[in-house]
């Protein structure tokens, strides 16, 4: 055993792939989720039970609970403390309030970190994006979004926390994930239209974007973790990257796959894009992480995924 991970967030759709993939590497997942099951549906409920079958999962531990902090507490000894839940419910909205954002990310969180200390904490690890502040290449420095804005703080106070309490830090930054599980994301907006009998415009197909398939990020932050551990650094990060190219190639390239799996005519739309509203680049710069992986299984996977919500009627 590689050791224990308390990994939070882990019901999301990269959550499940990163829990499958550090039980596969050998630790063993603890996963206390927001809800009870019941809470649970659709697609989400698919992500819970693919969950089941290789974590531990505890169902109404919200960050800031009693409950969770018991659980910590109560362990017997945890190495990993993996923080990837984030308020995201309109992360894409200008209104998108990244103070709230960052009270929720942060919830109980200097008890919960003592906690972990107390039992034997190795590593405190945070999920980041390539829209914080000082990520993801390109001309812009600043965070990009309010919710970028929301992630840059969530950094910040955890930076500090762990310093409190003597804890090693780790950074997880994720570019633009995409694979099976993926729920109303860009993906779900073409396989839909598709679906649908119609063409999907691509609004901003200028952009240049990180598409990282969710096996090879998942792989990537096992692999991270595993060696953070063994470094005994007080700062680690890792910015893992795939398929660097434009937000239309990107989409073309989906339509292609799909196309050739469905035996459907799935074309694509790019709309002219005359002004940029986010930075032109943001991308991650680690292409090494992964690069071993079954790329025909996976698209394989991902199209088989849309054709069965689809005759499942679930994407309604």
């Amino acid at each position: 055993m590689a050791g224990t991970v308390l990994l939070t967030g882990a019901s999301s759709f990269t959550g499940v792939w990163i829990a499958e993939a550090l039980n596969a590497a050998g630790f063993r997942v603890i996963a206390p989720l927001l809800r009870e099951r019941d809470a649970y549906a659709d697609v989400r409920r698919a992500r819970i039970e693919r969950l089941e079958r290789i974590a531990e999962v505890r169902f109404a531990r919200a960050l800031g609970s009693d409950a969770l902090l018991r659980d910590v507490q109560m362990s017997g000894g945890i190495d990993v403390l993996a923080h990837h839940a984030a308020h995201i419910t309109g992360y894409r909205d200008p209104g998108f309030d990244a103070v709230d954002a960052l009270a929720r990310n942060t919830a109980g969180a200097p008890d919960l970190l003592r906690a972990f200390r107390d039992v034997g904490g190795r590593l405190f690890v945070l999920t980041g994006t390539v829209f914080e502040a000082g990520e993801g290449g390109g001309d812009e420095p600043g965070a990009v979004t309010p919710y970028g804005l929301s992630k840059t703080l969530t950094r910040e106070a955890f930076d500090h926390w762990t310093r409190e309490v003597g804890l090693p830090f780790g950074r997880f930054v994720i570019p633009s994930p995409f694979g099976q599980l993926e729920e109303r994301r860009f993906g779900w907006h073409l396989f839909k239209t598709w679906f649908a009998g119609a063409t999907p415009a691509v609004r901003t197909p200028r952009y240049i974007r990180d598409h990282l398939a969710a096996p090879r990020l998942a792989s990537a932050y096992a692999a991270y973790v595993t060696d953070a551990l063994a470094s005994g650094a007080r700062t680690t990060v890792a910015r893992p990257s795939g398929w660097v190219a434009s937000q239309g190639a990107f989409a073309e390239r989906v339509a292609a796959e799909a196309s050739a799996r469905l035996g459907m005519d799935c074309r694509v739309e790019l709309a002219d894009q005359p002004v940029l509203e986010e930075p032109l680049v943001r991308v991650n710069d680690q292409p090494s992480w992964a690069a071993d992986w079954e790329e025909t299984a996976f698209w394989d996977g991902y199209v088989a995924w849309y054709a069965d919500l689809r005759r499942r009627g679930a994407m309604d």
